[in-house]
This record gives structure tokens, C-alpha cells and sequence, in this order.
């Protein structure tokens, strides 16, 4: 049988001097943009400098116009008759940007680019425009060869270095071993058995042991105990919602489309992906079979994988176009299963890695020569069209402009430049099967450098979906095949890949390195040492949730919201996914991004993550119950005992006597116990305000996510349509009007702005009045069809309420409103301000006592929010 890959090459069994010489290469020449900033630049810059520009700004145009050639790195910095086209010292103020918004120069000129093009060279100018291409000479230089190139060379599967350390446990620790006594760095010792155990229970399941599981270890922490217990974890159906949510950052999966334009923003059957993914890591299915089924699954016999193929139908929408949707499908298959950044090849030869723009519009034509279709309780899926697509190269990335015909086949690179095209419908299963293929030498590698990655905080590459000619190569080439052979031989189970990771010496070490360690090894390359890191965004909420006795273990069902409040108690991994705004709660820890296929998290530190630990509802209510599940029958008269259980639900281990001495202390301290400040404002509805009178104010029992109401349908049976929201809201009848209440935290003079809005023309319009607790009525409008301004300045006192109150007039018809209210309070040398709309919120726990401020402080931790 002909081989499928008959021209990758079998690499040397060691490589490494030459993965040296590379990195040697490309440091000599100057420090080379991340990443991240490699992508930016061709998916966002290089495409339209090929469209727009280089027809009169490259080596090949008739005429050089000004002298400026955009198609290097060097001529672009170097600009033309109008000087620099950069300027380092006020990139806003550069030439290219200010002909770009026709400023001064009108480029391109037939027509002003889109304002949304125009802000990625901003972005781009300000990070410093950085550019990967490199040289002075024109940039069409011949396209690279994967003849040499370690990512394209065959698995090969290589011997372990011999040693007879008894520390090797695993192959895995021969090729550590060999890196680290070449280079005359020790390992760590083997981490505590709480510290491991902690540290693979998080990595497998994404929630923390018990302190009584840490202990039962601590006392039998051996190779038998320690096993029993990884299989235990990957046994737990736990394992499956922790690395399905790995995955779903691949797949770039929302419950939302981004923009789109009169039509349903959501996708309401994404989450049968969800649980798709999920089930198939609990079942443990092979990852070949796991990649055609999410590629291909309307061409295969099994019906369960019918959800499989939101992979490529949950992406973003751009209006619908097509040639934008067909790309972001290149994409996320290209880069999420092999590491190869084909989507570069859009409107050029890609310029660093073996891909003509020929091979991108091969996979174009597969993808065009389908069609996606509806599918009951699924997403939608993509089914062959009746006639496929003989696609042609889009010059430029022009639909317009179309070049030679390509056939519909696999990339030249893995399949030779004389591959047969494929053969069946739109060639989207042989796709599927050549990228699932064995011989192909990128899948294996790429996905057993991802799940290392997941295990250690940074894969053996550290550029997990570029294996490209400019990604980052290995740290330990041989051992990545031994890796990737392993999985293949095992059936490509990912599990037994886990289980033969997690059991290695490598895995177990402490993160404290040997003496000397990290001064010889400070970016951890030689695996000296295991990596401190920080819980992620779902670790962390899971585990508050989990210790504090609130985690709803529901498995699969519809996207819950955990961005807002009241939010689910169930695990992060089903909660909404909001592709085009995504929530400040994902955003500040740190949350994939959802408008594409993610090789890895960010990990930043911010004033926002400290301040949502001291007040946001979620961890208000956790260390709530938390103190609360510390309380029991036992610890109920004796401090002693409950801050000793508190300090197990939530560390899982107990006190040292210092720490329990710190414990008491902060408990009866008289400031612990002294109650926090109410909330500043609050929402509900009241009667009364008139001359004098105070307002009986009750507040709206019911919160929708956006909305205070009265109940869970409007109108309710007793106060009709009284309701509340961000920027305003509705009055019920007469004898039950919307009132906003603010409270002063303090004495000083308060400014008021506001302005009343009656947006319908029906009705009689509405009524607002301010009333003080301490003053009585401070001013009365009307709005009828129209908007009035409400502005006031008053003094108050610590403690006085100021009511925003609205009523209907003579009946409630037509009377939604609008009241937007800022506020200033002046007093003490201070200034305070406050925001009617952004100050909206859903409900909010009662203040903390001392022992809640006790488990809130013990859930701020460093030990609770990092592994080891």
C-alpha cells in the first residue's frame, strides 16, 4: 500500500545542536516579535499592505511611488520623501497612520480603508509595529522547505538515554535526566504528598482534595497509593469537564455568533457540543476519532457524533460572509490540530512556512463545497453539496480576482506537491483522515505537546498551535516523540498520555528547586523543577464553590450565566460564553478568547482580581457559607475547633499551632466583628413623598439577570408592572412607584445630575420626585413624551437616604422611563462619586461577620489560589 506522508523525512535521532544553531540564528539578529504578535501582524497587517499598498510600494511596482516600499520590514521604517513612515517617539502621530486616516496623504487612494482596519494598524503602531519579516531585499524570497525543519520530519520513536539514577521512574525521566546532567543542573526533590496530590487533582479534575483524602495520602504516600489515585481522578467524570474546557479554548467555542445583523445572536444548541466534548474525554475517545468526527461527522456510522461538528459551526459570523467563516474554519483545524498557521496564506505565500496560497485554496474548495445545514438537537452541521467546488486562487485574497484553478486536495507540505486530489464529495473526510493520520508528523506532536502543556504551565514547545519554521522549537525534542509515538501506539488514548505523564518523576517534583537551580535554569527549560502556578479562572470559582459546600455537580444541559448575579452553582465549564462582549469577570482572570482558536492562556496580576475577592457576590456568599458549613454541633461553643474545621474545608489540611494562634486572634479582634457597609444603592418600590413625608420603601424581591421586578412575570398580581433597570425602568399604578435609593456613607455636600426621560409618545407621561430621609421632598418633575432635567445640591448626613422616586401619574400605560444619575459627595478633603447605571446590580450578600471575614481572607490566599 502506498504511504500517505511519502516525503517526510525521517529525522537523526538527535537533533538538538541544530535547534540550538536556530535559536543562536535568530537571536543574532535581533529580539523577534512574540508570537502573538506574529499572528497580528499577518493576519491583521501584512493582507491588506498585499491588497492595498503594494501595487505602487513594493520592489515590483512600474513605478515607485515616493520613494516608500512597504513589502520589508526595512523599507517600511525607513518610509519615503515624507520621511519615516514610524515614529518611535509618538507612534499616533506617524506618517503611515496619518495617511491611512487621510489626515494628510490619502492612501490608499481609491478609498478610505474601514475604520476597524484602520485601528489594527493603530494597535499595531503601538505595540511599536512589530514586523517579522526580516531583510533588506525585497520580500518574495523563495518559499521555505520542511525538508529540514524538526516539526515535518517523521515520529521517529526514540531509545531513552541510559541512566541509572533511581530517580527515573519513567522514559520520560531519562530524557529529562540527560538534558539536565549535560547541563550539570540537579532536579528538585519530590514534592510533599499533599502538595502532589493537590497538584494533580487540580490538573485532572479542576477541583481540590479533601482533607481527609490529603491525609489518607500524607499516610500511605506510595507508587501504589499514588497510582490508585491518579486512576481514581481519571476515572471521575470530573476528568471529562476539565480537559473538555481545555479543548473548547482550541475550538474557540461560545454560546454567542459576535456581530451579526437582524438575527438571533445566540447559538442555541452550542452546548450539545459542550457536552460532546466532555463526554468523549470521560469516555476517553481516540483522539483520530475524536478529530474526524468534529471535522467530518456527517460521513461516519455513528450517530452520537452528531454534535461533534460544532467545532467548525460555533466559530464567529462576520455578517455572514462566507470567505471570513470559510477562513475561520481553516483555522481552527489548521492551527488547533496541527500547529500550522495556513490561514497566513490567504492573499500570499506564506512567508515563513512551506504553505502556497494554492494549498489554502485547496481547503477552501473543501470547505465551500460544503454546506452547513440545521440539525435536530445539535448544532448545526455541514453536509457535501450536491455538485462540490473547483476552487481557484482569490488573488490578493480577492474573490474577484480569481487565479488558477487548485484542486481540492491535502497540504504539499505533509502530502507532496504531486498529492492526488481528493476524491470523494467536498474531500472534507479524506481531510479529516490525512490530518488523524499516524504517518502525519505534526498531529501527534501537537496534541501531546498541548496536554504537557495543560500538566506543566508551558509545553516542551512553547508555541503550542505554531510548529511552523518560526514557532519555538522543543526543549526536548526526543522526548516530544516519545511522547507523541506513545500516543499513537496507545491507541491514541489520551488518558493512558496522562497517566503516563503524571506518573513520571518529572511531574512529581517540587517547585522548589535544588540550590543553585534557578539561577542556572531561571526559565525552567531543563524541567529542574515543577512550575508554581496560579488557579485559572474555572479552578478558581470551582473550587470556592466546592469548599464552601455550594457546587452543583449537574452534569451537560443548556449555558448557565456565572458572570452575573444570581448566577449557577454549577460548574464554570457550563457557563454562558458571550463571543462578542465578553464579561469583565472573563477578561480579568484571564479567560481564552473566544473570536478564535487559543493556544494558551494569559497570566496577569491585577488591582481587579484582589478587588473581585473582597467584593463580589460570588465570594461575599461562598465565605458566607463557608463560615456557616464550619459550625456545626461539635465547634459550636468552641473557637478553637471551628476555626480548625474552617481552616481543613478550605486548605485541606489543618492549622500549625502559629497559624491557629492567627486564626483566633482575627476572630476576636473587635474590628473583625464589626459589620461592613450596606450597599450604597438599592432598588424596589415605595409609598408616600409627599410634602415632608419620608418614603416606605420595600425592596423588589425578584432579579431576572437585568431586572428588578416584583416576580418572575410582568405584571406581577400585586405590583404590576414596577420594575427597575440599569438606566431606568417602569412605575406601577398609582400606589406603587419605581424608587431607586441611595444611601450617603457619609456627611458632605452632594451634587446631583440627572435627566428624566419619557421616550414612548403614548400615555401620560411620568413623575419623578427626590426625597430625603432627613429633609422631605428636595424636587418634583414631570416627563411626558419629553425629558426634564432633575439636578439638585443638598447637604446630608452619614446614614440619610436620598429616594429617586417615579410614579405613573393617572394610569401606568406607556410609562417606561429613563433616569440616568450621577452623584458627587464632597466632604471630609475628599470627593466620591457615584453612577445611577453603572451602579446597578443584581442582589448582594449581607455583610460579612468575623468569622465570613475569616473565610473570605482564608479563599484570598496564596495556598488556596496557587498549586504548590
Amino acid at each position: 500500500m502506498a504511504q500517505p506522508f511519502p516525503h517526510i523525512h525521517r529525522r537523526p535521532p538527535r537533533i538538538l545542536a541544530g535547534l540550538v544553531l536556530l535559536v543562536i540564528v535568530r537571536h543574532a539578529a535581533g529580539e523577534a516579535p512574540s508570537p502573538e504578535q506574529v499572528e497580528f501582524f499577518e493576519r491583521r497587517i501584512r493582507p491588506v499592505l498585499v491588497e492595498h499598498c503594494y501595487e505602487c510600494h513594493a520592489s515590483d511596482s512600474v513605478v515607485l511611488q515616493g520613494g516608500l516600499r512597504l513589502d520589508t520590514a526595512v523599507g517600511l521604517q525607513a518610509g519615503g520623501v515624507s520621511g519615516p513612515s514610524i515614529d518611535p517617539a509618538n507612534p499616533a502621530a506617524s506618517v503611515l497612520l496619518a495617511a491611512l486616516r487621510y489626515e494628510s496623504l490619502q492612501m490608499p487612494p481609491a478609498g478610505r480603508l474601514p475604520d476597524a482596519v484602520i485601528a489594527d494598524f493603530e494597535t499595531w503602531v503601538a505595540a511599536g509595529a512589530p514586523d517579522p519579516r526580516t531583510g533588506g531585499a525585497a520580500d518574495t524570497e523563495q518559499a521555505p522547505s520542511a525538508a529540514n525543519h524538526w516539526a515535518f520530519q517523521r515520529v521517529a520513536p526514540p531509545e531513552p538515554p541510559p541512566t541509572d539514577d533511581r530517580w527515573r521512574r519513567t522514559p520520560i525521566d531519562a530524557f529529562v535526566l540527560a538534558r539536565q546532567v549535560d547541563a550539570g543542573v540537579p532536579h528538585a526533590p519530590e514534592a510533599s504528598p499533599r502538595d502532589l496530590l493537590r497538584r494533580v487533582a487540580f490538573d485532572l479534575t479542576g477541583l481540590p482534595p479533601t482533607a481527609e483524602e490529603a491525609e489518607q495520602f500524607e499516610a500511605d504516600p506510595s507508587d501504589v497509593a499514588y497510582e490508585a489515585a491518579v486512576d481514581s481522578l481519571l476515572a471521575s467524570p470530573r476528568f471529562g469537564e476539565r480537559w473538555g474546557r481545555h479543548w473548547l479554548d482550541v475550538a474557540r467555542y461560545a454560546d454567542t455568533k459576535g456581530y451579526v445583523f437582524q438575527e438571533d445572536r445566540n447559538y442555541p444548541n452550542a452546548y450539545r457540543y459542550r457536552d460532546w466534548v466532555i463526554a468523549s474525554f470521560n469516555q476517553d475517545l481516540a483522539y483520530d476519532r475524536f478529530l474526524v468526527a468534529q471535522i467530518a461527522a456527517d460521513q461516519t456510522d455513528d450517530d452520537s457524533d452528531a454534535a461533534a461538528m460544532g467545532f467548525l459551526t460555533l466559530g464567529r459570523r462576520f455578517l455572514n460572509n462566507s470567505h471570513d467563516i470559510i477562513d475561520d474554519r481553516i483555522d481552527v483545524v489548521t492551527r488547533g490540530t496541527m500547529g500550522l498557521t495556513v490561514a497566513c496564506a490567504r492573499c500570499h505565500d506564506h512567508k515563513y512556512d512551506p504553505i502556497p496560497t494554492a494549498d489554502y485554496y485547496s481547503l477552501y474548495g473543501v470547505f465551500a463545497s460544503s454546506e452547513e445545514k440545521p440539525v435536530d438537537n445539535a448544532p448545526n452541521a455541514l453536509f457535501d453539496r450536491d455538485k462540490p467546488v473547483e476552487p481557484a486562487v482569490f488573488l490578493r485574497g480577492n474573490p474577484g480576482m480569481r487565479g488558477e484553478p487548485t484542486p481540492r486536495r491535502f497540504l504539499s507540505c505533509l502530502a507532496g506537491d504531486d498529492a492526488a486530489p481528493f476524491a470523494h464529495g467536498s474531500g472534507r473526510r479524506e481531510m479529516a483522515e490525512a490530518i488523524a493520520n499516524p504517518d502525519n508528523p505534526l498531529t501527534a506532536r501537537v496534541w501531546a505537546n498541548r496536554v504537557w502543556g495543560w500538566l506543566f504551565g508551558r509545553g516542551l514547545s512553547a508555541t503550542a498551535s505554531d510548529f511552523g519554521l518560526r514557532g519555538d522549537p522543543p526543549t526536548h525534542p526526543e522526548l516530544l516523540d516519545y511522547l507523541a509515538d506513545s500516543l499513537t501506539n496507545d491507541g491514541w488514548s489520551t488518558k493512558r498520555l496522562i497517566r503516563r505523564i503524571v506518573l513520571s518523576s518529572t511531574y512529581r517534583q517540587s517547585a522548589v528547586g535544588a540550590p543553585g537551580a534557578a539561577q542556572a535554569d531561571p526559565e525552567n527549560r531543563l524541567l529542574t523543577r515543577m512550575n508554581r502556578r496560579r488557579l485559572d479562572l474555572e479552578q478558581t470559582r470551582d473550587a470556592v464553590l466546592a469548599v464552601s459546600g455550594r457546587l452543583d455537580l449537574t452534569m451537560e444541559g443548556p449555558s448557565q450565566p456565572i458572570a452575573e448575579q444570581p448566577g449557577t452553582t454549577r460548574r464554570a465549564v457550563y457557563g454562558f460564553v458571550e463571543r462578542q462582549n465578553l464579561p469583565a469577570y472573563f477578561r480579568t482572570f484571564d479567560f481564552a478568547s473566544p473570536d478564535a482558536s487559543s493556544a494558551g492562556r494569559a497570566v496577569t496580576t491585577s488591582p481587579q482580581q484582589a478587588l473581585y475577592f473582597l467584593n463580589s457576590p460570588l465570594m461575599l456568599t461562598s465565605a458566607s457559607a463557608l463560615a456557616e458549613r464550619s459550625l456545626d454541633s461539635a465547634t459550636s461553643t468552641d473557637d478553637r475547633q471551628r476555626a480548625v474545621r474552617m481552616f481543613r474545608l478550605a486548605l485541606g489540611r489543618s492549622p500549625l499551632p502559629a497559624e491557629l494562634d492567627a486564626l483566633l486572634s482575627f476572630v476576636h479582634d473587635p474590628a473583625a466583628g464589626m459589620p461592613g457597609a450596606g450597599p450604597d444603592w438599592r432598588f424596589g418600590w415605595g409609598r408616600g413623598a409627599a410634602e415632608g413625608d419620608a418614603v416606605d420603601f420595600q425592596e423588589l424581591p425578584h432579579f431576572t439577570g437585568d431586572r428588578w421586578q416584583a416576580g418572575d412575570k410582568l405584571p406581577d398580581a400585586s405590583l404590576g408592572w414596577v420594575s427597575l433597570q440599569a438606566g431606568g425602568g417602569h412605575p406601577g399604578d398609582p400606589a406603587h412607584p419605581a424608587v431607586r435609593r441611595w444611601v450617603a456613607p457619609a456627611a458632605g455636600r452632594l451634587a446631583i445630575d440627572g435627566e428624566l426621560k419619557h421616550p414612548s409618545d403614548q400615555g401620560d407621561g411620568v413623575r419623578g420626585r427626590l426625597v430625603s430621609s432627613r429633609q422631605g421632598v428636595l424636587g418634583e418633575w414631570v416627563a411626558t413624551h419629553s425629558q426634564s432635567r432633575t439636578d439638585a445640591q443638598i447637604q446630608v448626613a452619614a446614614g440619610e437616604t436620598i429616594d429617586f422616586v417615579t410614579d405613573c401619574r393617572a394610569n401606568e400605560n406607556s410609562d417606561s422611563f429613563q433616569w440616568g444619575v450621577t452623584l458627587r459627595l464632597d466632604g471630609a478633603g475628599s470627593q466620591r462619586r457615584w453612577d445611577s447605571t453603572s451602579g446597578f446590580r443584581g442582589p448582594t450578600p449581607p455583610p460579612l461577620d468575623c468569622w465570613g471575614r475569616l473565610a473570605q481572607t482564608l479563599l484570598m490566599s496564596n495556598e488556596f489560589l496557587f498549586l504548590d
